[in-house]
């Protein structure tokens, strides 16, 4: 019962961060997005993998808070010098690794980003990019959707639609509970 009132004091306080700081859409976005991750989370866990869904719901809330100071690219980045800088800091990664499924070093550099990495690497940041690429505004789309998006803008070979697809069939093996893809 503690780390319930614990995790949900912290999440109230993550939600009221998030609020002070961005537009009443970005918040219900995220609100949005904290729901199905968590659902995912939820999902994965009792296939018996190891995941923190409570990390997942509130990373969730705070992913896209850089859209306070940013609607472009770097919105990721900007979230993460935000969370880097208060209570929240070990939820600046995924800001940094939750858009699309994330962008390479390479794309980084040509996106006049700092040239990192910027992929998920933790199963809890990829169910976070994941449910966000599942979430548009506050309605749950296919993942389809979202790649047609992605190819239509930036073209069909694109290696960010490549990874939005092979990210969602990474976690809907999870969520099935393909025993041979445990995740340490």
């Amino acid at each position: 019962m503690q780390k319930s009132t614990k995790f949900s004091r912290k999440r109230n306080r993550a939600l009221l961060f998030l609020e002070e700081l961005c537009d009443e859409d970005i918040v219900n976005h995220s609100l949005s997005v904290s729901k199905k991750a968590r659902e995912i989370a939820d999902k994965i866990r009792a296939n018996g993998y190891n995941i923190d869904p409570d990390f997942v719901e509130i990373g969730a809330i705070l992913h896209d808070i850089g859209r306070a100071k940013s609607h472009g690219i770097d919105h990721g980045i900007k979230g993460s010098e935000i969370l880097r800088n208060s209570e929240f800091s070990e939820f600046a990664r995924v800001c940094e690794t939750h858009v699309g499924a994330g962008i390479d070093k390479g794309e980084a550099a040509s996106l006049g980003l700092p040239a990192k990495d910027y992929i998920p690497k933790t199963l809890e940041e990829k169910v976070i990019a994941h449910a966000d690429n599942l979430t548009e505004g506050t309605n749950y789309v296919p993942i389809s959707r979202t790649i047609k998006r992605i190819e239509d803008r930036l073209g069909k070979n694109h290696p960010a639609a490549r990874r939005i697809k092979e990210l969602s069939d990474f976690i809907e093996e999870l969520i099935k509970g393909d025993q041979n893809q445990r995740v340490r």
